[in-house]
């Protein structure tokens, strides 16, 4: 057999399932029984499946941070030039709609539903015939390009989950583009504990005969792209850090130039005051640009580009969900010093509330250590997320406890520790809640019940 072999015999696959609710729990429980399959795996399961969403054209996306905003500046541009767009992201914050987007809105229960039975019927089969089960990771990318092929959607984006190359979105040989966000140090036990390695896994995404998007940061990373789309045949596209600036940051918008293929230097806005979010646009902006004559469409005009960039919202990413409340997914050391860098560039007449908790896999002792260096925030609340592997309260403490400039008080519990930290916000403060994806996952949940 020319695939993984079974090796989670055991697995009690064959249960009854009549709703949503069900599903999710079949979903959440595949980590307990499943172990990564190679792309070969993946690969036969497609096959089975009809080998849905292949001929559609595909930007395929991979890095440390940035990858989903890049993904939903892409979509924007693309639904601005008139294409039906899919995007297929990860993670979720409060639903597993959300990793499925049509037009840039998550589909609904009737298509999940449709997308995971398909799916789980030749899963099942392959099963018994002595294959390995699919992953929680892996399923969902299968279900989606059922999906995607179902609802004939002309351009999809594809953002990796975990590296590149041996990532299951990694199984199509052909793609219109392969774009590489920004690289940082973030699940060095799989990926390689140096930007380089990692930069290798991420860059193990680039086909032959493919664009290949990235910044040009003018270091060993720019340069192993480099050599990596000479090896393989690619085009190679550097974008060079003076095309593009920051012109003005305003109270809940960033006006910035960027050098346009087509344009020269044109000025755009965006909407909202996350600084590494310019970079994410240009990336975007840069990638619809180099492989739209290719795909077939005409060239936006420039109202439309600035239309497509102030049109974007990318949720938990310097994100107000309530008056002066702020989510960042911030959870590595690329991430925090991205968001700090946002928060100095933010006017603040009062005080500045930290509301943070990380998962255990995560360095957040040196996340800590930055948040805490900067001298930015007045109180902390940090929060011990019982839900997600959350860090403890006694771990966190004892990190927060090694500054005395801020006032710490620890809480057990998203809920009761979001209570605790608004409590605390008075006029002309800020609140910034940081750390964790889950986090701000876990606390939209919250808002969203109440």
């Amino acid at each position: 057999m020319n695939s993984q072999e079974n090796t989670n015999k055991g697995f009690q696959y064959n249960i009854k399932i009549t709703d949503y609710a069900d599903v999710e729990n079949y979903l959440y429980n595949l980590p307990r029984f499943t172990t990564k399959n190679g792309l070969e795996h993946t690969k036969e399961l497609l096959m089975r499946l009809g080998n849905p969403a292949t001929e559609i054209a595909k930007v395929h996306v991979a890095g440390t941070n940035g990858k989903g905003s890049v993904c939903a500046y892409l979509q924007s541009l693309f639904r601005k030039s008139g294409k039906k767009t899919g995007g297929f992201i990860s993670p979720h914050l409060v639903t597993m709609h959300e990793r499925f987007l049509i037009n840039g809105k998550p589909i609904d229960d009737k298509l999940f539903m449709e997308g995971f039975f398909r799916v789980k019927e030749t899963a099942d089969r392959a099963y018994e015939e002595g294959m390995a089960y699919p992953t929680f990771f892996e399923f969902l990318f299968l279900m989606g390009m059922c999906i995607f092929e179902k609802e004939a959607v002309e351009v999809l984006v594809l953002e990796t989950g975990l590296g590149g190359r041996l990532d299951a979105t990694n199984v199509f040989e052909k793609v219109e583009a392969c774009v590489i966000t920004t690289i940082g140090l973030d699940h060095c036990q799989y990926l390689g504990d140096t930007k380089e390695a990692i930069a290798g896994e991420k860059a193990g995404i680039i086909k032959a005969n493919a664009k290949v998007i990235s910044l040009d940061k003018k270091d060993n990373v720019a340069e192993l792209i480099r050599k990596k789309c000479i090896q393989m045949g690619a085009i190679g596209v550097l974008i060079d850090e003076t095309e593009y600036s920051v012109e003005k940051i305003k109270h809940k918008s960033i006006d910035f130039s960027y050098k346009s293929d087509y344009y020269n230097y044109i000025s755009l806005s965006m909407s909202t005051n996350a600084l590494y979010q310019v970079e994410n646009a240009v990336v975007a902006l840069r990638t619809f640009e180099t492989c739209a004559e290719g795909m077939g469409i005409p060239m936006l005009s420039e109202v439309s580009l600035r239309e497509a960039v102030a049109d974007t919202f990318w949720e938990g990413r310097m994100e107000e969900v309530l008056p002066s409340v702020y989510f960042d997914g911030a959870h590595n050391e690329n991430g925090m010093q991205a968001f700090l860098d946002s928060v100095k560039a933010m006017k603040v007449s009062g005080r500045r509330h930290l509301c943070f908790s990380a998962v255990d896999d995560k360095d957040y002792g040196q996340m800590i250590a930055m948040l805490g260096e900067s001298g930015l925030f007045s109180t902390v609340t940090a929060i011990e997320m019982e839900e997600a592997r959350g860090v403890s309260l006694e771990e966190l403490q004892r990190h927060f406890s090694r500054y005395d400039h801020w006032e710490v008080s620890a809480v057990k519990g998203v809920q009761p520790g979001l209570q605790h930290c608004l409590a605390q916000k008075q006029s002309g403060d800020v609140v910034f809640i940081v750390g964790s994806l889950y986090l701000v996952g876990l606390i939209k949940a919250v808002l969203r019940r109440n």
